[in-house]
């Protein structure tokens, strides 16, 4: 039985918020009952017995509260751990003076003794006390970081000796803070006799604007703060920096100049790759052709060499003048891919776009390069449709296209093996796919090949410039086309894009095989 009542008497929340309850009410009205008296000395005799009464309670209260301190009530607790998260110290200190002076208004008002609505007003006071009181002890390791005049006291020290706008904005507001005092001083002693009570008023309601304006001061501090963190970052991009890149913060004006910065660096950046990477083809373009012009040269120059200095019989002539024709024939074409490739980069080229088939240029290419296919040994499988695939293009320079396209199959296929061309439509456009194996290890990424100057090392052996696919998909993208390069393993894969003309005959959808 006594362990029961122990039980219910010791750490008992309920008891213990009922006892914080009834202690709260007694000190209110015995508080009142103070300034009453104090102010009508003849109310106090009759008044003793409810005095009396409110000691006992308060004596009572104070005994359970404290028989029941460890008892922990969750409510109150939960609201002064949310109060951590939402509010500094200084809000909690504001709300608490906006409390002080309603009370103070009702007071003013009010001529009973024990009003109600003092005695509630009191009530709150020392509640809002007793939650801060709370607040304080539940995250006493944070506390210092709650207070945002110690951290406007801490950022001010830290930029006193940097002329930044963070230190002008906090002069300004210390003065400011100055200059309301000394006016709500002037302001209050016109209203009171007595100079200290004007004082105690001045500092009361400065306190109160001072939190708010801290508040107002602190969200200010914040942004100045990320404009100063731009201001350094583009002073490290100044710098050469372009890899830096900005934190974007918010969505209000100042992240969208931080992104801007950041789009501005990445243009920076890719221009200045594009450069580099400039640099690099034209010092590929000397290395390649040098090379690719040394060759042939030196074998002209050899044979014609041997052709002055030799009395030579007629078929050893012939057959020299056949091997200076043939050098002569690669110099040629080398000098004109260049040329082509140099008029293509400048836009120094004229299209003549027109209505055209492109399904029969594309077997025409075909038909022209018959001795080429037919040396190469390789199984030339076509697939077209059979109706006219007609879009609009630059028939000559595509059949440049496809003569080169098809000459590589030629050249680097692997002997005895099917070669795959296929034509068809879909979604309004043609698509023209070229599909061989490859006769050595493909070593080199699609993105490379179509650089220029660029070949797989083993057919750096063979005759080429190196310039054919870049030019290849130069000609086609001048024409609203695409090229495409897939290797798989051993698979190569050229597949071309254009946009079909609707010349009013209804096209077979074709899937691709």
């Amino acid at each position: 039985m006594v362990t029961k009542s122990k039980k219910l008497l010791i750490n008992n929340p309920l008891l213990k918020f009922l006892s914080l309850f009834i202690l709260s009410i007694s000190l209110s009205t015995l508080f009142e009952s103070y300034l009453y008296t104090h102010r009508m000395r003849e109310f106090a005799l009759s008044q003793k017995s409810l005095v009396a009464f409110m000691l006992g309670a308060t004596l009572i209260s104070l005994i359970f509260n404290l028989t029941n301190r460890k008892a922990n009530i969750k409510f109150l607790y939960s609201f002064a751990r949310l109060l951590n998260i939402i509010a500094p110290i200084e809000i909690l200190v504001l709300i608490l003076l906006f409390f002080c002076v309603i009370r103070e208004y009702i007071s003013i008002s009010s001529f009973s003794a024990y009003s109600f609505d003092l005695i509630i007003s009191d009530t709150i006071i020392l509640w809002s006390v007793y939650i801060i009181f709370l607040n304080v002890r539940c995250n006493k390791d944070t506390i210092k970081s709650r207070f945002i005049s110690i951290k406007i006291v801490n950022s001010f020290i830290s930029k006193s000796n940097k002329n930044t706008l963070n230190k002008k904005i906090s002069f300004i507001f210390i003065v400011t803070a100055l200059i309301q005092f000394i006016f709500i001083y002037v302001s209050m002693i016109l209203f009171y006799a007595h100079s200290i009570y004007a004082l105690i008023k001045a500092i009361y309601l400065s306190i109160a604007s001072f939190i708010c304006y801290a508040y107002i001061y602190k969200k200010i501090e914040e942004k100045v703060d990320y404009i100063e963190y731009i201001e350094r970052n583009i002073k490290d991009i100044e710098k050469g920096d372009l890899e830096h890149e900005l934190d974007v913060i918010g969505n209000d004006e100042l992240a969208s100049i931080a992104q801007s910065v950041n789009n501005i660096s990445d243009g920076l950046n890719n221009s200045l790759e594009s450069q580099l990477k400039g640099e690099r083809t034209k010092t590929e373009l000397i290395t390649n052709v040098s090379h690719d012009l040394k060759t042939p040269l030196t074998s002209i120059i050899s044979y014609i060499d041997i052709l002055k200095n030799n009395e030579l019989d007629e078929q050893t002539t012939k057959t020299y003048i056949n091997i200076l024709d043939k050098k002569a024939a690669k110099l040629k074409t080398l000098v004109e891919d260049i040329f082509e490739a140099s008029k293509i980069s400048s836009g120094d080229i004229e299209l003549h776009f027109e209505k055209t088939d492109i399904k029969e240029l594309l077997i025409q290419s075909i038909v022209e390069l018959d001795d080429k296919i037919e040396a190469s040994h390789l199984d030339f499988i076509i697939d077209t449709p059979d109706f006219p695939v007609f879009s609009n293009i630059d028939g000559k320079r595509m059949f440049r296209v496809f003569d080169n396209l098809i000459t590589n199959i030629t050249k680097y296929s692997l002997q005895n093996t099917r070669v795959y061309i296929d034509v068809y439509t879909n979604y309004g456009y043609v698509f023209i796919s070229m599909k061989n194996i490859s006769n050595h290890k493909l070593n080199i990424s699609p993105n490379e090949l179509l650089e220029r100057f660029v070949r797989g090392d083993v057919s750096r052996n063979t005759n080429g410039s190196g310039l054919g696919l870049s030019i290849a998909r130069n000609l086609v993208e001048m024409q609203y086309g695409s090229l495409d390069l897939d290797i798989d393993g051993d698979l190569f894969k050229v597949t071309l894009k254009f946009e079909l003309l609707n010349d009013g005959v209804q096209l077979e959808e074709c899937s691709n095989i």
